[in-house]
Order: structure tokens, then C-alpha cells, then sequence
């Protein structure tokens, strides 16, 4: 009996449980957005005090594996960037970013971002090496060597640092902060770096950071559309699909645990030999 409960009820109890699921689920009041919204509310105060058409570095640094979890926070803060006036410098250190930020500016030249807003100073190899040169760029010494546009880095008044797996929050505030002194460092990141950067933020030495996926929905929500709204992607996972994700998993777990299938036999200690 309970073989055939797990083989034909659970299924369409999962089948029953969805469509009431997509009917109701605008009102089943889950959000992403975090139920703490201070990181983003230190964000937009850092934004807000910024002077009149600021001049803002962007380093452009995550990994393939990670991006997509940040990708419609830093769309969004790129969008309120330029509604504010700002003239944005893409600047990469990782093969990945690079790649990464080839195709964002392709995206905001292609969607109608203001013209002579955006500039491309490439790929800087030698990570942490390439910071210092930056560092000394921003505080008004000329570069010896670098990309284009490198030596007019002086007058920076913020840093974007979009991080990854291999260089992130950290380099910056350990090799740039301390060589351009006045200069503002604001971060994204994936959550798999929250225990590197928190206590950066704690200290100050980050005037802010978006770690979580709900810490960016949170800041996106409080963002107004501007005059870019095609520039930005503020949608995220709808309560209707976070709903049925997590009912799926339990459903599925709870089926192939009476049934015998692939959970029950992963779960299952193993035989003694």
C-alpha cells in the first residue's frame, strides 16, 4: 500500500500542490529580499553623497560560477551609476572578469547607455601588482606602464569592486586602500565569500557591501527605475517559483525514500562487507 501511495499519490499531490502553488503564490509573502535591509540602505547613502557626475572605477572581477547570482544587483547599480551621472572605467585583473566585462559593456553599449559614459581600460595583468599601479593612478601618480587611460584615474571619488573567487574585496582593501587615501570602496560579491569580507565591512574599510542574494534583491527593490530601466535587471525568483522549488525537493525526497529510489539509496548507510 505504501508503495503504491509513494509511486501514484505523491505525484499528483506534487501536481495538485504546484497549481495551487502558481494560483496563489503572489500572496504567500516570500520574498528573496532579506528581512535586514541595511547593507543596502548603507549603499544608497553612499551613493547619495557622491558629488555631481562622479568618476567611478569599476573593477570588474568575478568568476563564471558565481556572476549569475550577482549579475541582477550589479546591473542595477551599474543603471543608478549612470542615471546619476557617472562616468564609469571597466577595469579587469582575472581572464574571467575580463571576459565578464567585455560582454556587460557590450550589453550597455547595445541597450543605450550614454555615450562616452563607459571606458574600457582592459585587462591589467599581475592581480595584486596591478593594484598597486592602479592605487598610484588614483592618487595621481603617473603609471609607468598600463592600458590607455590609466594615467586619468586621478580624482576618483568611488570604487565598484564586482568580486569573485580569486580576487575580490580584500586585495582591494589591502593593496588600494591604503595608497589612495579618501577613496571610497563599495563591493558586490557571492555569498561564498561573506566570512572573507564581513569584517571589512564591520570596520569600515568597505563603506559598503551586497554579499547575499537577498542583501541585492533588497537594494533592488529600493532602487528607482531612473532613466536607464533597460540597463538594469531588477527581477528575481518569484515567490511562486521559490514556493514550488522548495516543495519539489521535499516531495521528491519524501517519494524516493518509500519508493527506493536514487535519495533513499544515497541515503542509506552502506552494507557492511
Amino acid at each position: 500500500m505504501s508503495e503504491r501511495l509513494a509511486r501514484f499519490g505523491l505525484p499528483l499531490a506534487v501536481v495538485g500542490l504546484l497549481a495551487l502553488v502558481v494560483a496563489v503564490g503572489p500572496n504567500l509573502g516570500l520574498r528573496i529580499a532579506g528581512s535586514d535591509p541595511a547593507p543596502a540602505g548603507r549603499l544608497i547613502e553612499v551613493l547619495d553623497r557622491l558629488p555631481a557626475d562622479p568618476a567611478v572605477l569599476v573593477g570588474f572581477d568575478p568568476d563564471l560560477g558565481t556572476y549569475p547570482e550577482l549579475r541582477p544587483t550589479v546591473r542595477t547599480l551599474v543603471a543608478d551609476l549612470l542615471d546619476r551621472g557617472a562616468g564609469l572605467s571597466f577595469v579587469s585583473m582575472t581572464p574571467e572578469g575580463r571576459a565578464l566585462a567585455v560582454a556587460e559593456m557590450a550589453r550597455l553599449d547595445r541597450l543605450g547607455a550614454p555615450r562616452g559614459s563607459v571606458t574600457d581600460l582592459g585587462f591589467i595583468p599581475g592581480a595584486e601588482a596591478a593594484l598597486v599601479s592602479l592605487a598610484g593612478a588614483i592618487s595621481g601618480q603617473r603609471p609607468a606602464a598600463g592600458p590607455p587611460g590609466l594615467d586619468e584615474l586621478d580624482g576618483t571619488d568611488l570604487a565598484v569592486v564586482v568580486g569573485g573567487n580569486d580576487l575580490g574585496p580584500r586585495s582591494w582593501v589591502e593593496q588600494v586602500a591604503p595608497r589612495a587615501a579618501g577613496l571610497q570602496i563599495v563591493a558586490v560579491t557571492p555569498t561564498v565569500l561573506l566570512p572573507e569580507v564581513e569584517p571589512y565591512r564591520a570596520s569600515g574599510q568597505l563603506a559598503a557591501l551586497l554579499t547575499t542574494p537577498g542583501q541585492g534583491a533588497a537594494f533592488r527593490e529600493r532602487t528607482p527605475a531612473g532613466s536607464f530601466p533597460a540597463l538594469a535587471e531588477r527581477a528575481g525568483p518569484s515567490p511562486a517559483a521559490i514556493a514550488a522549488g522548495l516543495l519539489v525537493a521535499a516531495v521528491w525526497l519524501a517519494s524516493a525514500l518509500l519508493a527506493g529510489g536514487p535519495a533513499r539509496r544515497l541515503l542509506r548507510p552502506t552494507a557492511r562487507r
